[in-house]
């Protein structure tokens, strides 16, 4: 019987180059193989034109850096553990065009589709941060306001861009207290599975949200509709910290195994 979900590989890691985790990508490596994992792909952000500070993403130069050292990782662990070198892609609705570019420009072996970012006027808002400078106005605009246009992000997203999984699907808002999806935002997230799956796109399983909120993102009735209509499942630690690597696996075909009844 082909398992549920792979857990022998990570695809998602962040590195001290995003600017909010620490850790050289070397150390995810080294962890990834004390784990005993079979693959470790590296998910660094790639923001395009978004007007936020400070910057939580690579920029030209560093990802430079980050394919160059990514080469060196794969050479040296060959045989021990496969390393990819992936992006976390944010959209930003108004630079479809750019993104498309962008990706053009480095050699991508997988991309994480995500929405960090909310426009405001001129500017951004963090939409996964605690920092008060963007909770405190997003919980100004409304939540259900700001919720129905990250889910519509996601939806425009997969209609126009490549990307290989949908990532921390409703992490939306996850540090403002006592969010609840209404009608809409189900409905939506119903017709963004739905867009997943005439993609074949994979629903990421994010065991990050062990330690924000006691079970994984997303939602268990999230994994169950995607599973209903045939969409992968694949493990990512949303790592930030390279002990963080594999997070919380083991628990992944106990918890997972329910919710596909």
């Amino acid at each position: 019987m082909v398992p549920l979900i792979d857990t022998t590989v990570d695809g998602h890691v962040h590195t001290r180059l995003c600017k909010h985790a620490v850790g050289e990508m070397e150390e995810y490596v080294e962890q990834a193989v004390r784990r005993g994992l079979t693959t470790v792909c590296f998910l660094e952000h790639l923001e395009t034109d978004i007007a936020y500070q400070p910057p939580c993403w690579l920029d030209d130069d560093e990802f430079a850096y980050y394919f160059e050292e990514g080469l060196r990782l794969k050479e040296r662990y060959r045989g021990v553990v496969a390393v990819r070198l992936g992006v976390e892609m944010g959209c930003n609705p108004a630079a479809i065009d750019a993104i498309r570019h962008r990706l053009k420009r480095y050699p991508i072996e997988r991309i994480g589709l995500s929405c960090h970012f909310h426009q405001h006027g001129l500017s951004h808002l963090n939409l996964l941060s605690r920092r008060p400078q963007s909770l405190d106005r997003l919980a100004a605009i409304g939540a259900d306001a700001v919720i129905s246009t990250y889910f519509a992000t996601l939806i425009k997203a997969v209609a126009s861009l490549d990307c290989d999984v949908l990532c921390h699907l409703d992490a939306v808002l996850r540090h403002l207290p006592g969010i609840t999806f209404n009608n809409e935002h189900r409905g939506q997230i119903a017709q963004l599975l739905d867009a997943m799956q005439g993609k074949d796109i994979a629903l990421e399983i994010n065991t990050s949200g062990f330690d924000y909120r006691g079970s994984a993102f997303p939602a268990p009735w999230i994994i169950s509709a995607a599973l209903e209509r045939g969409i992968r499942l694949e493990a990512g630690s949303d790592a930030h910290h390279p002990s963080e690597v594999g997070r919380y696996f083991d628990q992944l075909p106990h918890y997972l195994e329910p919710l596909c009844r």
